[in-house]
């Protein structure tokens, strides 16, 4: 069962779309992958982070602080809510490996990454519509223009 009531991914997200719209995945392909974080959340609380060390930064204060790291119940806990929540997380479980492994060491931090990634996002695509409507309102001008200026200037 997949819970759709408190996703932070936004309404035109391709990962929320697969969730929401038209089922992107086969439900026995989710519960295997389902094992999968579970295996490798225990994995990460008995032996720690074990892979590369430069994919892995330890938060050491902050909102990004490890607070399942002492126990594998509420490691699985932060697991679930943040599978609930960003469906963006879920397509990174599923698709393994690294992002898997830091999202089962820290999912608080993997989260953080998703949100600030989001309302990144957000705000290049409202600067992204303003500059197209400002260059319509205006004409139109064209930048190539400006460029071969700058390209005559250097020539003399």
């Amino acid at each position: 069962m997949i819970d759709r009531s408190n996703i932070c991914d936004k309404k035109n997200s391709i990962n929320r779309q697969r969730f929401d719209l038209t089922p992107g995945f086969e439900p026995l392909d989710l519960e295997a992958v389902a094992h999968h974080v579970f295996d490798n959340a225990l994995a990460v609380h008995e032996r720690g982070f074990s892979r590369p060390k430069v994919y892995h930064k330890r938060a050491v204060r902050g909102k990004l602080v490890d607070v399942s790291e002492n126990s594998v119940e509420r490691r699985l806990s932060r697991i679930c809510f943040c599978l609930s929540y960003c469906k963006a997380i879920v397509d990174d479980v599923i698709h393994g490996g690294v992002p898997l492994a830091l999202f089962c060491d820290n999912p608080e931090s993997r989260l953080a990454s998703k949100e600030s990634n989001n309302t990144g996002n957000s705000k290049r695509s409202k600067r992204l519509k303003l500059a197209k409507k400002v260059r319509e309102e205006g004409g139109g001008g064209d930048d190539d223009d400006d460029d071969e200026s700058d390209e005559n200037r250097e020539e003399e």
